[in-house]
């Protein structure tokens, strides 16, 4: 068995990287498109194939992140602890937070593929349910994360998660905004 060839801890340690990964990149992604996607910024570059990239790049370390665990010889999950959430009984709360939040991003990155067949309109309110399950996997990652309490995982998550939150909260909160113009010859009413 391939697990037996390679060190003890292979298979964990490539999951918490992988898992710390999928962290950092989703918070990018959140922060990119954020950045397009809403009003926040005049003149702003077209970020689209970055975005892109980025959501990739996440359902990527996500998926190296649940199946390296298949290979761990301490925990020794099975495919459904990984991939449906309540089943696994090892921190079975945090553990479910992740599943519910890794699936929530894996389908709302690929929805962007058939939005064409869904519309425009619905893609956009489903694609607003991304930063649900971002938030959920951050708090799976402080949750569950062995190594949420060491100062590098912290500032490294800072860096990238604190933007996002930041351009998230201006987004839902709503940027201030001008006072329409009122047409010449209205008077104000009191």
């Amino acid at each position: 068995m391939l697990a037996a060839a390679v060190p003890d801890h292979l298979f964990w340690i490539t999951s918490r990287a992988a898992g710390t990964a999928a962290l950092l990149l989703s918070s990018l992604a959140v922060c990119v498109g954020l950045l397009f996607g809403g009003k926040l910024v005049k003149g702003r570059p077209d970020l689209r194939h970055l975005h892109e990239a980025l959501s990739l790049a996440t359902i990527v370390a996500l998926v190296v992140h649940a199946v390296a665990l298949l290979g761990d010889g301490y925990l020794r999950p099975s495919v459904a602890d990984i991939t449906i959430p309540l089943v696994s009984g090892y921190i079975r709360p945090w553990t479910t937070v992740g599943i519910v939040a890794g699936w929530g991003m894996i389908a709302l990155a690929l929805s962007y593929y058939v939005k064409d067949r869904i519309g425009q309109q619905r893609w956009k309110k489903l694609h607003r349910f991304t930063a649900l399950a971002w938030l959920a996997g951050l708090a799976h990652s402080f949750g569950e994360g062995t190594d949420a309490g060491e100062t590098w995982f912290v500032v490294a998550t800072g860096i990238v998660v604190l933007p996002a939150l930041g351009l998230l909260i201006v987004r839902h909160l709503g940027a201030p905004s001008k006072p329409s113009p009122r047409p010449v010859g209205q008077e104000a009413t009191p």
